[in-house]
């Protein structure tokens, strides 16, 4: 059982290349330890995309810089801006991609509900799923 807070401060975090015009990092997960969360922040590059996916697990994310396009498994877009608090449910409905439409890095916040605090997976989402 977790018995400790845990805070990171913003600008301490170190991100990590996931792949070219992607960075990560995790900042709660079972290692922590947490008791229930899977939680990190990533940075999309300038003009970079996300591309239509879905996770195992509800997903509530945060906009924390630059500005974007979100995109739903139905075409439907939504402006994303710093401030902006977005869920996405859980398997193939819950479908998203996300561009940035900014000079800048675009920086979310992403929590999920996780027993265990274990990895949540990503699945991209194929043409027979959408």
């Amino acid at each position: 059982m977790v018995k400790t807070i845990t805070i990171h401060d913003f600008h301490d975090i170190k991100l990590r290349e996931a792949r070219p015009g992607l960075k990560g990092a995790i900042l709660f997960d079972e290692k922590t330890p947490t008791k229930n969360i899977f939680s990190g922040i990533f940075a999309l590059e300038s003009g970079g995309k996300l591309d239509m996916h879905y996770h195992n697990r509800e997903e509530m994310q945060h906009v924390i810089k630059g500005y974007g396009i979100l995109r739903d498994v139905k075409n439907k877009e939504y402006k994303l801006c710093p401030g902006t608090t977005f869920y996405c449910p859980v398997g193939p409905e819950g479908a998203h991609e996300i561009r940035n439409m900014s000079d800048v890095p675009f920086v979310c916040l992403y929590v999920y509900y996780s027993p265990g605090g274990k990895r949540v997976s990503l699945s991209l989402l194929t043409d027979n799923e959408g």
